[in-house]
């Protein structure tokens, strides 16, 4: 039988779980584009590894894709409060960046096109910096990611040149499946089942430890129902007990049974109150003395002993 609290539990995650997954398919992920009925994903670019490569006589130009080099920049002219680079050239005297990481595609001539701006300062020309556009074509042929070559640049005729072509032939290019509400479901449900059982075996190996006092290898936590919902039933009563402050204070030593681990009833929870109240009211209240005809306390009449009056 499930007990309510488990249920109250189940139903949560079950709201959580929908909620997270309604999440995960209506962000849109940056470097991926809808266009039409297809579905385009350039993340598997993103690489730990610049991709580097050579141009004008043996400089070295260093490339990454939605998201800035790893290369340690040198001299670009360019404040880290600007953005990540996406791509520079190791030049004579100083880095020259190609613009900062743009992670929005663009649909053009039916290829994908990744456009970059606002890098170092151009040479010889004012208010002008670096920029650059990349081309990616889908091509099945190139199992791995590929390599970017460059295809243009301008001025042309010079080796400060200020924007740059490229072209990148790779099968990531291609449009491929997107991950619909039933996997992002399966996806969130698999997060949720990990976290859950992490959870189970930190507040099991608590629950054994602290309530059933064992010890060594008894701490290990126990895959059973009826241990499942002891636990349950001790995280709520101790939950509640929080969000109530002030009834846990004066309750707390009777709301749980932890050296049986069940709880008290409600009979044996009135009586115990019943009780307190008349001993508290026994101790608390004044003694009365017996009162003469003159007004004054003293012993009756026969010799008999001093009576007092309880209320």
């Amino acid at each position: 039988m499930i007990t309510p609290c488990a249920r109250k539990l189940g139903h949560l995650l079950l709201a959580t779980t929908l909620t997270f997954a309604a999440f995960v398919h209506a962000d849109e992920k940056p470097c991926t584009l809808h266009s039409g009925d297809k579905y385009y994903d350039l993340t598997p670019l993103k690489s730990s590894k610049d991709y580097q490569f050579e141009i004008d006589i043996g400089r070295k130009f260093f490339l990454n894709v939605c998201r800035g080099v790893t290369t340690d920049p040198w001299n670009t002219d360019v404040s880290e409060s600007e953005g990540d680079i996406a791509g520079l050239i190791r030049r004579d005297h100083g880095d020259f960046a190609i613009g900062i990481v743009n992670t929005t595609l663009e649909m053009v001539d039916g290829g994908l096109m990744l456009r970059q701006s606002n890098g170092s300062p151009c040479k010889d020309m004012d208010n002008v910096r670096g920029s650059s556009a990349i081309r990616f074509i889908c091509d099945t042929s190139v199992f791995a990611a590929g390599k970017p070559v460059v295809i243009d640049k301008f001025p042309l005729n010079t080796e400060d040149a200020c924007h740059y072509e490229l072209e990148w032939r790779t099968h990531f290019a291609c449009s491929t499946g997107e991950r619909g509400f039933l996997s992002g479901l399966f996806v969130s449900c698999i997060i949720t089942a990990m976290i859950l059982f992490m959870l189970y075996v930190v507040a099991s190996t608590l629950y054994n430890h602290f309530v059933l006092r064992l010890r060594g290898p008894q701490l290990l936590p126990k895959f059973t129902l009826q241990h499942a919902h002891e636990i349950l039933d001790v995280s709520y009563a101790l939950l509640k007990s929080l969000l109530d402050r002030g009834s846990w204070r004066g309750r707390q030593q009777r709301d749980v049974n932890f050296a049986s681990h069940h709880w008290t009833s409600r009979e044996e929870e009135e009586a115990m109150f019943s009780a307190d109240f008349l001993e508290s009211g026994r101790e608390s209240a004044p003694p009365v003395h017996g009162v003469s005809d003159s007004g004054e306390a003293g012993t009756q009449s026969g010799g008999e002993e001093d009576r007092t009056i309880r209320l």
